[in-house]
């Protein structure tokens, strides 16, 4: 209803703004944010810095890792999101790769079920591939560019999700 009233149905901002940012990755910011000590902020004062160069040139550098480990949380349930496209977006050309790899998968599962008189009846012929192998090439077309971006942001990842979990 929200999203109807804003004006975002069939449109590239529905897969934006409803998942923009959560309640956990807030969280995960701010207990991040609080373990950086203060005395790091006053030593900026000190040096002559003011409030917008001590964040920018130095809080939000020792924040790339909690900042990756958002984007990689983001990018992951962005690319996962096929629902979203199922519900918000009736135009083709809207429509996310992961819609497109469910409907795939749908149709070769129903063609499997079919029995040969009702292909025969619509005029098709059997595929010779099984609908496991549709189903392996779909999962992997889905999963493999996460693997690929995966090895790159880990070292953040885990400094940004351990951080703040271990009081001391």
């Amino acid at each position: 209803m929200i999203i109807r009233s804003l004006g975002l149905i069939d449109s590239f901002w529905v897969y934006i703004f409803p998942g923009l940012i959560g309640v956990f990755l807030m969280i995960l910011v701010r207990t991040f944010m609080e373990q950086i000590p203060g005395e790091i902020e006053e030593s900026s004062k000190i040096d002559g810095a003011n409030d917008l160069q001590t964040f920018f040139r130095i809080i939000m550098p020792l924040c790339v890792p909690v900042l990756a480990t958002i984007g990689l949380f983001l990018a992951i349930g962005h690319w996962n999101s096929w629902y979203d496209s199922y519900v918000y977006t009736y135009k083709p050309e809207l429509k996310t790769l992961q819609a497109v790899l469910v409907k795939i998968l749908n149709q070769f599962q129903t063609a499997g079920m079919m029995s040969d008189a009702q292909q025969l009846a619509q005029g098709s012929k059997r595929i010779p591939v099984s609908s496991e192998s549709i189903r392996m090439a779909v999962t992997m077309v889905a999963t493999l560019p996460i693997i690929m971006v995966y090895p790159f942001v880990q070292r953040y990842f885990v400094k940004g999700i351990m951080m703040g979990a271990i009081k001391s």
